[in-house]
């Protein structure tokens, strides 16, 4: 059983364990705050005449449980962020004594310096849970600080779970300073680490620069493949502690995905106060914080558990931060501490069959989408390629529209689709997620509904950045990833862009299955359209045929998976004019 903190002196040991049975109440994800934690905060309130708090994950998990005085509780300081623009995951709710539900100007200045998600005081009268006011943090003023909104004061029992949520994600974002603004102190310093030294860091420390780490130092150890135990080799794990003492880092980054036991090993090298992460780890934490949509969240948290749910045995103090975004201490040891792990694997792996049951309900929802798209008769081009590659400003282009385009890695994670009109022809333009070297296995099939529309596309646009050196290699990324999604035959039109910035681009052109541009400068735009327009005709031919009187079944297919111009039911069969794909085209003409 997990630990009571704070103020336990001369509270029955009856009192404690009622408060202690807190960290085995589920709170389900979608709910601020069970009425069973109200109602046990204030039994213990009435009793002892103390305050009580509890800290509670994003994921409903309890992080943990607090007594103060009769006025106040001490808030324990949280865990190291990686940047202080962001909220620390961590929602508190505590009691007032004497039934006020107002927060104080402490409990304010709490919300604010600990940048918590909210912070909720419930007034305790005659035992029993009366009225609770919540805090969320605002927006950052002209002087630096940060305004408040409060809501309530509510009945515990009508609570408004999902306006509340809402207004914490927006606070998530609204508090997040302009670059410029940003302490470098505030960021945490990484040390990136890596194996073989054919390949150098570049994109490693992309990811690290998008997370918001300062990168202040590398570390390759020239080997075929990772130590098993400590992944850079003892020795050179020391070369790494030294590094560490004179950049003064706290964070380092590892290349590849590392194994419990390798994270482990390397902790206990390191010290407690070095953070590890692997390259898996980063970017399930870059696509957290972009996703924007709640389907994009939905697949980034299926992600993310499943890549705890296997990593909580022997290094559950370390991973269990991540779900939530909140710290604690603590390991997996015997007595206690498996009792709580115990508690958590079972609350992950309840999360792990809701996601589940969640995401097919998306993919069924994107099914119907797209069999109505279908119907509609007209093609679907998705883009695709690597992070970064210039799909959605591609995409704007092309559709002008305003989606969202940054120079960053995964700027875009939800799919977003456009109405494109030229000439004769009009389709359907999808954006979908950039992809990237070593892309988590787990990620792959969280996103799976979103990255389907390119298996179904009509035809794929290969969004290529001609500036990069690394072209080829992210072609090939690409090209298996495709392989993964059972895409990688469908027709495909190679789109080299960003040719503004590239010396000597034009001799990367040849025949007409790739096209030269620059989305952001327009530059061979229309020869792009061009080629889309080509690509689709070749796609689909028109056809004149007619049918024997009882082809009656062909009729019909071709009304679901061709465009019908002209039916006429005449004497010696049935005459057709239709747009069909070829292959229908061929199956008609054999028929």
């Amino acid at each position: 059983m997990q630990k009571v903190h704070g103020n336990t002196n001369g509270i029955r040991r009856s009192y404690i364990e009622r408060l202690e049975a807190i960290y085995e109440i589920e709170t389900e994800r979608k709910e601020f705050c069970s009425q069973e934690i109200y109602n046990t905060l204030a039994f213990f309130t009435e009793a002892t005449g103390r305050e009580a708090m509890v800290y509670i994950e994003r994921s409903g998990r309890i992080e943990t449980v607090i007594v103060g005085e009769q006025d106040r509780v001490n808030l324990p300081a949280l865990r190291k962020r990686r940047s202080e623009n962001r909220l620390s995951g961590l929602r508190c709710i505590h009691t007032h004594p004497g039934g006020n539900a107002l927060l104080s100007q402490v409990d304010i200045q709490s919300l604010k310096s600990l940048k918590l998600d909210a912070m909720a005081s419930v007034g305790v009268a005659e035992g029993q849970p009366a009225l609770m006011q919540v805090g969320i943090l605002n927006e950052i003023t002209e002087n630096e600080d940060i305004s408040v909104n409060l809501f309530g004061p509510y009945k515990t029992s009508e609570v408004p779970d999902d306006f509340l949520f809402q207004e914490i994600a927006a606070a998530d974002i609204r508090i997040r300073p302009p670059e410029s603004k940003k302490a470098e102190a505030e960021i945490a310093r990484a040390i990136l680490a890596g194996i073989d030294g054919k390949n150098n860091l570049n994109e490693l420390k992309q990811l690290a620069d998008t997370a918001g780490f300062i990168t202040v130092g590398e570390i390759i150890q020239p080997k075929p493949k990772p130590d098993k135990s400590f992944y850079l080799g003892y020795g050179k794990l020391h070369d790494l502690v030294l590094e560490i003492q004179k950049l003064h880092a706290d964070t380092v980054i590892f290349d590849d995905e590392l194994t419990p036991s390798q994270i482990r090993n390397i902790q206990k090298e390191l010290g407690k106060r070095t953070e590890i992460i692997d390259r898996t780890a980063l970017i399930l934490d870059i696509f957290s914080g972009r996703a924007s949509t709640h389907e994009g969240r939905l697949q980034v948290e299926l992600a993310q558990t499943k890549y705890l749910l296997p990593r909580m045995t022997g290094y559950w103090g370390h991973f269990h931060k991540m779900a939530g975004g909140g710290g604690g201490g603590g390991g997996a040891r015997r007595g206690e501490g498996e009792t709580q792990l115990e508690v958590d694997r079972r609350l992950l792996r309840k999360r792990l069959n809701e996601l589940e049951r969640e995401i097919d309900k998306v993919k069924s929802r994107r099914e119907v989408q797209r069999a109505a798209r279908e119907r509609s008769k007209i093609p679907i081009v998705a883009l695709v390629g690597y992070t970064n590659a210039g799909k959605s400003t591609l995409l704007n282009t092309l559709s002008g529209s305003d989606v969202l385009a940054e120079d960053k890695l995964f700027a875009t994670l939800d799919p977003k689709s456009r109405r494109v009109n030229y000439g004769d022809g009009d389709f359907v333009l999808v954006d979908t997620v950039g992809f990237i070297n070593k892309l988590p296995h787990d990620l792959v099939n969280a996103f799976r509904a979103t990255l389907e529309e390119a298996r179904y596309a009509d035809l794929l646009l290969h969004v290529v950045d001609i500036s990069s050196e690394d072209r080829d290699k992210q072609m090939e990324v690409v090209a298996d990833v495709l392989t993964q999604l059972a895409a990688n035959n469908n027709p495909t039109l190679t789109v080299y862009n960003k040719c503004d910035v590239s010396i000597g681009a034009e001799s990367f052109i040849g025949g007409n299955e790739s096209v030269l541009i620059s989305a952001k400068k327009g530059i061979g735009i229309e020869n792009l359209k061009k080629a889309i327009t080509k690509k689709l005709s070749d796609l689909r031919t028109e056809i004149s045929i007619l049918l024997p009187p009882n082809s009656g079944a062909i009729v019909s297919r071709l009304y679901a998976s061709g465009q019908v111009h002209k039916c006429e039911y005449r004497e010696d069969g049935i005459y057709i004019n239709a747009t069909v794909t070829a292959e229908e085209a061929a199956r008609l003409r054999e028929a």
